[in-house]
């Protein structure tokens, strides 16, 4: 089916009917009474998608709350964008670096506006949930345009969002990678309908997002521009996202870094400490490649990812598209990117799910001439459901009814910590504890505890200096940590917790179950 057969058989925005009153003045009417008119399978996604908006939305929110988000990286995604709202440079002192020195997320600059309407956390929290959310809807309609029937389209939604590295993305708060899944499927959605300029115009949007998202354009930007015959357009995108990978790598992430080099290169230092090395490396050690490849937590790995979406097998070209953002994940030494908890899923997320939804166009046969039997229609629509259910209920987030539950947070008492949080001045110097940190990062200098006063996760290496803790107003840490029990394997808290009780510039204000608090009450 061609994508211009494709967009007239797709006229609203789930199914393809009219939408009503299109001289009604208000663009939300038209809207409720198009969602009467939807058909039973349009009508289950956006159940679907209402539903994990309002289950996943409650489950981070609460998180939140009971003090279970962290510094990194909610703590420095929120003070990074706080600056910049404010026009400030953005150097997080959570983190002790630069913004874009850390990861090239140019996308946060578009996302400042936001925290002009409400600079709050909870902004980046919901975003999250949203723009996984809107991925259901954009599965069933890149499925219907793909010529997949409507219940079948509909289960692909739904399965995706069931998918368990979907909610653990959620669990794993604010990433501006989250946004390629939205992003990605809505320009293979363009293109597929015929509109490949705003396709590409999406493509360039989402290489904003993170110096590793060229890894995933280009490829896609090849697949489109080979399956939609859009040479001229994508190909410009290709080129861009090229240009655009060497200048995050070889110019903008080398002029943040304070050591003039790039930060992670660690991570892959079995295969070389620079770059072009680790290039090398990768391509000159098939026999080490393979080793890493075919151990059994990548195994598993892959397994959790494509599992789900079984269907995504049917399609083996488009899973090409995601070879190199896997290799890059699955080669590394950091853990979290060989584990689907983690944001380093997200570019795959949106491959699979394309892959599945081209696999389920070619295993079920639309055309009037070879009609799908019902009966293996349901199997299949059931098939597809199940599998995505099993994989939320084997590896997902699920909340749980013991001390193993993901969204529990470390307070049960969280109105004792905000008390305590509310006697520190909005423009006061903090130094305060991981899961404390995100509530008050909306000030200049805000430290992860134990910095400044014992170096931990400050800068690279030696650099930057750590500042000086005679600047510090006032310390929270959390009670529980201060036994140097297994949450503080190096014993770091609990001496820079020692410095700052026997240190007489300092006074205990809040001590109780959660929360100690000290002021400064000398000047040094």
């Amino acid at each position: 089916m061609t994508a211009s057969g494709s967009v007239a058989e797709a006229g609203s925005p789930l199914d393809g009917r009219p939408l009503p009153w299109r001289r009604a003045k208000s663009g939300l009417l038209r809207w409720l009474v198009a969602a009467t008119r939807w058909s039973l399978s349009a009508r289950v996604v956006g159940l679907a998608t209402a539903t994990f908006v309002v289950v996943y939305g409650t489950l981070i929110l609460q998180k939140h709350a009971r003090f279970g988000t962290q510094a990194f990286d909610l703590g420095i995604f929120d003070q990074g964008l706080w600056l910049l709202s404010r026009f400030k440079t953005p150097f997080v002192t959570l983190r002790g670096l630069h913004l874009f020195g850390d990861h090239s997320s140019y996308i946060l600059i578009l996302l400042a506006p936001l925290y002009w309407m409400w600079a709050d956390v909870r902004v980046l929290l919901m975003l999250t949930v949203v723009a996984l959310a809107s991925s259901g809807p954009l599965v069933y309609m890149i499925a219907r345009t793909e010529g997949v029937r409507k219940p079948l389209a509909a289960a692909l939604a739904v399965a995706f969002l069931l998918h368990p590295a979907i909610g653990w993305n959620v669990w794993n708060v604010f990433h501006p990678e989250v946004l390629a899944v939205p992003l990605l499927l809505a320009a293979y959605l363009f293109t597929a309908r015929g509109r490949p300029v705003w396709g590409a115009v999406v493509l360039g949007l989402t290489l904003l997002i993170k110096e590793d998202a060229a890894l995933i354009v280009a490829p896609l930007a090849l697949y489109l521009a080979w399956r939609f015959r859009e040479w001229q357009i994508h190909g410009v995108v290709v080129l861009v996202a090229v240009a655009v990978f060497a200048f995050n790598f070889l110019v903008a992430l080398p002029h943040f870094s304070p050591t003039g080099e790039l930060i992670y290169t660690n991570r892959y230092s079995t295969f070389g400490d620079t770059l072009p090395s680790i290039i090398g490396g990768v391509l000159t050690s098939p026999g080490q490649v393979f080793s890493l490849l075919s151990a059994t937590d990548r195994l598993v790995y892959t397994a959790a990812m494509v599992g789900p979406m079984a269907l995504a097998l049917l399609a083996p070209e488009l899973l090409v598209v995601g070879l190199p953002i896997a290799l890059v994940n699955l080669l590394s030494q950091h853990g979290y990117q060989g584990n689907i908890r983690y944001q380093y899923t997200s570019y795959l997320l949106a491959i699979v799910a394309l892959a599945a939804i081209r696999g389920a166009a070619r295993l079920t046969s639309v055309s009037k001439d070879k009609p799908t039997r019902p009966v293996l229609a349901a199997v299949l629509v059931g098939a597809v459901v199940i599998a995505g259910g099993l994989g939320t209920f084997l590896a997902g987030p699920l909340p749980r009814n013991d001390p193993g539950n993901p969204w529990a947070g470390y307070s049960s008492q969280p109105g004792e910590v905000r008390r305590a949080l509310d006697l520190i001045p909005g423009d006061a110097v903090v130094s305060a504890d991981w899961f404390i940190s995100p509530h008050l990062t909306h000030r200049d200098t805000i430290y992860m505890y134990p910095n400044p006063f014992v170096r931990d996760a400050w800068g690279v290496a030696s650099e930057p200096p750590p500042p000086s803790a005679d600047t510090v107003e006032w310390v929270v840490v959390r009670t529980d940590t201060l036994d140097n029990n297994g949450t503080d394997k190096s014993g770091r808290t609990a001496r820079a917790f020692e410095l700052i009780q026997t240190d007489p510039q300092f006074e205990e204000v809040v001590a109780n179950e959660w929360v100690v608090v000290f002021r400064r009450v000398r000047e040094p």
